[in-house]
C-alpha cells in the first residue's frame, strides 16, 4: 500500500495507517529510499523526519507487510501443533473461547451402580417410627466433589388391609439424607424420603405400590460409600399400630393371577463436578 504526502518545510507528517516502528514503511524522498530510524522514525500514525523537507520535494511511503489478499489454509492442513492455545491438547479436551484447552465441565457421568432385586420378603411390626432396612447399595466416588444421584423404586405391599401408606427412608451409612422436615410443618408427624398412599380398591384391599427414590447426594469422599434404604407400612387409627411390610409381592395370598409379582430397582450414578 502506497501513501503520497503533501510536502512542506516540516519534519512532521501523518501516516494514513498505524505502524509499530520505522521498519514498517519504506520512505522515499525524490525517489531515493531513506534509511529507517536514521532518516526518520515512525510510531502509530506519526512520521518524524530527521531533516525537514522542502516544498519542492516529492515524498511517498510504502507500507510493508500489509495484507493485499487472504488465503484459506488447505483442508486438514491445520493440526494441534499449529495452534497457539495453552493447556493439554488431547482427545479428552476442547478449545475454549479464551484460547486454552480444558476438559469438559461438570455433569459427566463417571460410573453407574445398579441393584435389581426380585426376591419376595416380609418384615413384621413396621410403621413410620419403626422402619426396617430392605436394601443396600454401595459406590466408591472417584473425586471428593462428585455428586451421587440415587434413583429407582421399591415395590411394597402389606398383609394388613388397614395400611394407609408406604414410605422409604434414605441413609448414607447411618446418616439420614433426603428426608422431610417435620419441624417445618408439625413436629408430631413422622418423616420419610417419599410416601405413597395405599389407595382405594374394594376388590384389592392389599395393593402393591412402587415407592419412588430420587435424590442427589454430596458424600464429599473417595471412600466406599454405602446407601441404606429403609421401608415401612403405616397405619394410624386412634394410635400408631404395627403392620407387616411386603417387598416384591402382593400382601394377599392370590392364586388366580389377580396380580403379578413386581421387582425393585435402585441405581447410583456418580456425576462429575
Amino acid at each position: 500500500m502506497k501513501q503520497d504526502f503533501s510536502v512542506s518545510a516540516t519534519t512532521s507528517y501523518t501516516l494514513s495507517q498505524s505502524v509499530t516502528s520505522a521498519n514498517d514503511i519504506a520512505l522515499f524522498i525524490n525517489n531515493v529510499r531513506q534509511e529507517p530510524t536514521f532518516a526518520y522514525s515512525a510510531s502509530g500514525t506519526s512520521l518524524t523526519l530527521t531533516a525537514a523537507t522542502a516544498s519542492t520535494d516529492d515524498m511517498y511511503c510504502i507500507y510493508l507487510g500489509r495484507a493485499v489478499g487472504t488465503i484459506n489454509p488447505a483442508s486438514g492442513s491445520v493440526g494441534l501443533a499449529q495452534l497457539s492455545a495453552t493447556g493439554t491438547k488431547n482427545s479428552s479436551t476442547f478449545l475454549r473461547g479464551d484460547n486454552s484447552f480444558a476438559e469438559a465441565g461438570g455433569g459427566k457421568l463417571l460410573q453407574v451402580v445398579n441393584v435389581h432385586n426380585n426376591d419376595y420378603a416380609t418384615y413384621s411390626n413396621t410403621n413410620v417410627d419403626s422402619k426396617v432396612q430392605v436394601f443396600t447399595a454401595s459406590i466408591t466416588p472417584s473425586a471428593t466433589d462428585s455428586k451421587i444421584l440415587l434413583t429407582g423404586f421399591i415395590s411394597m405391599s402389606s398383609t394388613n388391609s388397614s395400611v394407609q401408606s408406604y414410605g422409604i427412608e434414605l441413609l448414607r451409612g447411618s446418616t439420614v439424607i433426603g428426608t422431610g422436615d417435620a419441624s417445618s410443618w408439625n413436629s408430631g408427624v413422622g418423616t420419610a424420603h417419599s410416601i405413597v398412599a395405599r389407595g382405594d380398591n374394594a376388590s384389592y384391599s392389599k395393593p402393591d405400590r412402587a415407592v419412588p427414590i430420587h435424590f442427589l447426594d454430596t458424600p464429599s469422599t473417595t471412600s466406599a460409600t454405602t446407601y441404606n434404604f429403609k421401608g415401612y407400612a403405616n397405619h394410624f387409627g386412634s394410635s400408631l399400630s404395627n403392620s407387616t411390610l411386603v417387598i416384591n409381592g402382593g400382601g394377599y395370598s392370590y392364586n388366580n393371577k389377580e396380580t403379578g409379582v413386581p421387582t425393585s430397582n435402585i441405581t447410583l450414578m456418580e456425576i462429575g463436578a
